[in-house]
């Protein structure tokens, strides 16, 4: 019985010092805390920010959804919302870790802002 404690609080003590230092994603909050005019959108719990300055090639791929609303408040920022791209604006997966928008025929990539 005595072993099965030890083992026990063992394992409790590696899951709180794994979870304890363990970094978060990015927020909208965040962003917009440092950058009001940041150019951001989420999909999928993630934020994506504009990567027009980085030189990757990507194909694009299947349509993941469009914009459903621009916003700049960060409470209740959602999936398909952005801060820059206008509503109705198609979103696309790539065959790589990028994401891009589609406007007025030109495809505008956002990476994904992962800590860690």
């Amino acid at each position: 019985m005595k072993k099965m404690f030890i083992v026990s609080l063992l394992f409790c003590l590696a899951l709180i010092s794994c979870s304890a230092g363990s970094p978060t994603n990015p927020t909208a909050r965040s962003i917009l805390k440092e950058d009001a005019q940041a150019d951001i959108l989420q999909y999928e719990g993630l934020i994506y920010s504009n990567a027009a300055h980085l030189d990757i090639a990507f194909t694009k791929c299947e349509k993941l959804g469009e914009i459903k609303k621009t916003t700049t408040i960060s409470s209740g920022f959602k999936d398909f919302y952005a801060t820059q791209l206008t509503a109705g604006t198609e979103i696309f997966s790539t065959n790589t870790q990028l994401i891009i928008a589609e406007v007025n025929g030109k495809q505008i990539p956002y990476l994904a802002l992962i800590e860690g």
